[in-house]
């Protein structure tokens, strides 16, 4: 029998060869000139100096930079659509600015209720802060606020007090309110690259406005925002102006003192929510058309075309015609409001904006559609809680940069 061993042998090195040249070719397609690249050389530590000189050689520093993604991107990493970095706030008392985050370090100086400033940092419950004199240094954020359009930009804001109050009750202008710019609240934001009205509101209180305004968002609607802080003066000037309309007009006066509701329930004396920071008045709008635009170096949504709802009355509207319940209810009861009777005038955009408010957190007020409070900033705060006792007119901020959030980041 003929010996098959030397064929079988000849066809399996064809073979090998076959398979090395396929290999070779391979790797040579690896670069896009169809040549392989040879390795770059990394370069080497030594333990002696160099013959060119005779210093010692400096320990090696092993620094790993951070790889910025394409720009501009979507800021996914914390509690609201853009950084805490660079954005303004306020103080909403009095507070020591600390030259660490702790309250044993030295104070560096005392920061009057309503100074501005701009966020450079945040470690737990505190923010680094730089004010407009350039002092830097640490606050308590818990009494802080910020202002949410340099946070929250895809809300729609419009703050009438700045420029035309729509201050009425039964229907009815108020003298010296009604039209009138009550306060002006309206500054350039170089964050933003525009003009901007000025939103403040508490840190804590902030969050759960992201949060309603998410849940908005996901079902094609959108907060407008038409009022934050209210400066304690104006709180004032609003009860004498509707207290003298209702004493020359009966129509307003059974509007706001019918029982069993009172003034109070439309307007107080007392400090309210507004000075505390904590108070929220704003309506609900229909998305027609979404864009984005970007901030720095980030991407937010962007609400070119709205339709604003119809609710039961026009906004700011002082008389039960605007309540959201039949009778009152402590402002304070974050549950008991769930079992009362409804007004009969509310409409199902006033319902879905209680509804996306209450799930972010915030309590409705019995007598205003538009006004939602923060009840656990409230039981949080106490006494300690501001008064309102000034203007805010400044805004001083910065563009959120991305290597500037990094560093803070793995710091």
């Amino acid at each position: 029998m003929r010996d098959k061993r030397p064929a079988i042998i000849a066809v399996l090195s064809i073979i090998l060869i076959g398979l090395i040249i396929y290999i070779i070719q391979d790797l040579q397609t690896d670069s896009p000139d169809g040549t392989a690249e040879a390795p770059t050389e990394q370069p080497t530590q030594t333990d002696q100096p160099s013959e060119e000189t005779s210093e010692e050689p400096e320990e090696p520093v092993n620094i790993k930079e951070p790889v910025p993604p394409e720009f501009p991107i979507w800021y996914e990493e914390g509690p609201f659509e853009l950084p805490l970095i660079g954005a303004g706030g306020y103080t909403s008392v009095e507070q020591k600015l600390f030259a660490e985050p702790d309250t044993q370090a030295d104070v560096l100086v005392t920061l009057k209720a309503g100074a501005p400033f701009v966020i450079e940092q945040e470690i737990g419950e505190w923010w680094r802060v730089k004010g407009d004199s350039g002092t830097d240094g640490w606050i308590q954020h818990k009494t802080a606020m910020i202002n949410l359009p340099d946070v929250i930009p895809s809300i729609i804001y419009d703050h009438t007090n700045s420029y035309n109050a729509q201050f009425r009750s039964s229907f009815v202008d108020i003298p010296e309110l009604t039209g009138e710019s009550l306060y002006d609240m309206r500054a350039y934001s170089d964050r933003l690259g525009e003009d901007s009205y000025i939103m403040p509101i508490l840190y804590q209180t902030a969050k759960k406005v992201q949060a309603a305004q998410q849940i908005a968002l996901q079902n094609g609607e959108a907060l407008k925002v038409y009022e934050t802080f209210r400066p304690r003066d104006i709180q004032l000037l609003v009860n004498e102006a509707l207290s003298k309309l209702a004493k020359n007009n009966s129509v307003v006066k059974t509007g706001i003192t019918e029982k069993p509701w009172s003034l109070t329930w439309f307007i107080n004396t007392s400090v309210s929510n507004h000075q505390k920071g904590l108070a929220i008045d704003l309506t609900l709008v229909k998305i027609e058309e979404l864009t984005e635009r970007i901030v720095g170096d980030y991407h937010v949504p962007k609400i070119l075309e709205y339709t604003e709802y119809e609710m039961q009355t026009p906004f700011h509207e002082l008389s039960t015609n605007s309540a959201m319940f039949t009778k009152p209810i402590a402002s304070s009861d974050q549950e008991g409001w769930k079992n009362m009777t409804l007004n009969s005038a509310v409409t199902e955009p006033a319902l879905r904006l209680q509804g996306y408010m209450t799930a972010a957190g915030f309590t409705p007020l019995a007598s205003e559609w538009w006004h939602f409070n923060d009840v656990d900033a409230l039981n949080q705060l106490k006494e300690t809680a501001g008064t309102g006792e000034y203007r805010i007119t400044e805004l001083i901020n910065r563009p959120p940069r991305w290597e500037e959030l990094q560093e803070f980041m793995t710091n």
